[in-house]
C-alpha cells in the first residue's frame, strides 16, 4: 500500500499546505479522484471539491474521465493536470558541466540543455549556467522556479533569483536525487531509503520518515568519505582509507582496463561476464559498497538502498550480491536494493523535484 505524503487540515490557516498537498497527490498518482482525495488527507470533502475547482479554473487540472468501479451509484471522476499547469526547470551543477532539464509538474522532461567546460571557476559557473537556461526557457512563458542540485560546494541561488526573478530551489545532489525517487520514482511506497550514487564522486541522499534529510550545517551527505580501512591511504579530505578510493568509478575502471587488458567503458564491463578478473574487481567494488553502507544500515535503519549514477549498470547479480551482504549484517531487518528509476539522470530529474516539492509542501503558490 502506498504510503500517504501527509495529511491535511481543515483550517484557514492551513490552505497553503492543503491545495500543494492536493496537487502532489495528483501529481504523483497517489490518488485520481475528489473520494480518494479526502480519504487520503482527511480534509472535509467540500474543502476538496473547493480546491479542485480552483485548480480547474487556473487550468492546473482538469477531469478525464469517470472511473469504473463496481460499486453502486455515481463512478468517480479521474483528476490529471493539464498540458496547461506550470512546468519547473532543474539545473544541475557537476565538476565538468552544466545540465538543465525543463519538466512538468509530473516531472516529465520536455527539453533538455547541457554545456561543458575543462574547470570549475565559480565566476564561469555563472555564465554557463545562464548560457544553459536562456536557451533552455527561450520562449517559456510558464514557468514556476528553477531548482538547483550541485555536486560542487557553490551555491548559485541568490544569483539565479535576482537573474531570473523568479523562486529558486537549492539541494545537494544526493539528497536532490533522493527527493526525485521518494516523489515519483522507486521510493514511493516506503518511508526510510538511502540513494547511493557512484561516479567520479560517491553522494548519497537520505529519506527518513517520509522526507529529505537535510543537515542543519547545510553539509552534502558524501558516501564517499566514509572509511572502509583505517590504515588505508590518505585522502583529499584528510582521512584514511574512504570508499572514493576504492569505489568510484574512475578507480574501477582503471583497475577493470589493466585486469582485462583492454580499454571498454564501465557500462561495457558491467555486461561482461566469463572473465574472471573481471568479475573479481566487480566483486570488490560490491563488497567496499556493503561495507560503507553497512554503517549507514545499522544508524538509518532504511528499508531500500536506491542505486545511482553508474550503479544503474551493474548486473542484477551484483545488484543482488549488495541485497545478500546487507542483509546478513543487516540486524535482521529486510532491506531490499533497488536501481533508481531516473537511472543516472535521478540528480538531474532530482534538481527540478526540489522546486516542485515546494509547491507540494505549500510553500511555493501556484
Amino acid at each position: 500500500m502506498r504510503t500517504e505524503p501527509g495529511r491535511g487540515h481543515n483550517s484557514a490557516l492551513s490552505k497553503q499546505h492543503n491545495r500543494g498537498l492536493v496537487l502532489q497527490l495528483i501529481a504523483t498518482g497517489a490518488c485520481g479522484s475528489r473520494v480518494e482525495l479526502a480519504r487520503a488527507t482527511g480534509l472535509a470533502k467540500m474543502t476538496v471539491t473547493n480546491i479542485i475547482a480552483d485548480f480547474m479554473e487556473r487550468g492546473i487540472v482538469e477531469e478525464c474521465a469517470q472511473e469504473q468501479t463496481r460499486i453502486c451509484g455515481r463512478n468517480p471522476i479521474r483528476l490529471q493536470l493539464t498540458d496547461g499547469a506550470p512546468r519547473a526547470a532543474g539545473l544541475m551543477i557537476c565538476r565538468d558541466r552544466v545540465e538543465a532539464v525543463l519538466c512538468t509538474l509530473t516531472l516529465k522532461v520536455i527539453k533538455r540543455e547541457e554545456v561543458s567546460f575543462l574547470s570549475m571557476e565559480p565566476d564561469r559557473l555563472k555564465v554557463y549556467a545562464c548560457e544553459v537556461l536562456d536557451r533552455l526557457l527561450a520562449g517559456e512563458g510558464n514557468l514556476v522556479g528553477i531548482g538547483v542540485a550541485s555536486s560542487v560546494p557553490v551555491d548559485i541561488t541568490a544569483f539565479l533569483e535576482e537573474r531570473y526573478r523568479m523562486p529558486v530551489a537549492f539541494g545537494w545532489d544526493g539528497a536532490s536525487a533522493a527527493l526525485a525517487e521518494k516523489l515519483f520514482g522507486t521510493g514511493r511506497e516506503v518511508q526510510d531509503f538511502v540513494f547511493l550514487g557512484i561516479s567520479h564522486q560517491i553522494c548519497a541522499g537520505i529519506i527518513s520518515g517520509g522526507k529529505v534529510y537535510r543537515s542543519g550545517r547545510g553539509r552534502r551527505s558524501q558516501l564517499g568519505h566514509v572509511s572502509i580501512d583505517r590504515e588505508g591511504p590518505m585522502c583529499s579530505c584528510g582521512g584514511r582509507g574512504c570508499l572514493g578510493l576504492y569505489a568510484s568509478t574512475p578507480v574501477v575502471l582503471d583497475k577493470l582496463c589493466r585486469a582485462a587488458r583492454r580499454k571498454l567503458k564501465f557500462p561495457q564491463f558491467c555486461r561482461l561476464s566469463g572473465v574472471a578478473e573481471v568479475e573479481q574487481i566487480m566483486a570488490e567494488m560490491v563488497d567496499d559498497v556493503a561495507v560503507a553502507l553497512t554503517g549507514a544500515v545499522s544508524l538509518l535503519h532504511p528499508e531500500l538502498i536506491v542505486l545511482g549514477g553508474d550503479c544503474v549498470d551493474w548486473s542484477d547479480r551484483h545488484v543482488s550480491m549488495l541485497e545478500g551482504t546487507l542483509n546478513r549484517t543487516g540486524g535482521g531487518e529486510t532491506i531490499l536494493v533497488r536501481r533508481a528509476h531516473f537511472g543516472r539522470e535521478a540528480q538531474q530529474m532530482g534538481a527540478a523535484a526540489n522546486i516542485i516539492n515546494q509547491i507540494f509542501q505549500g510553500e511555493l503558490v501556484l
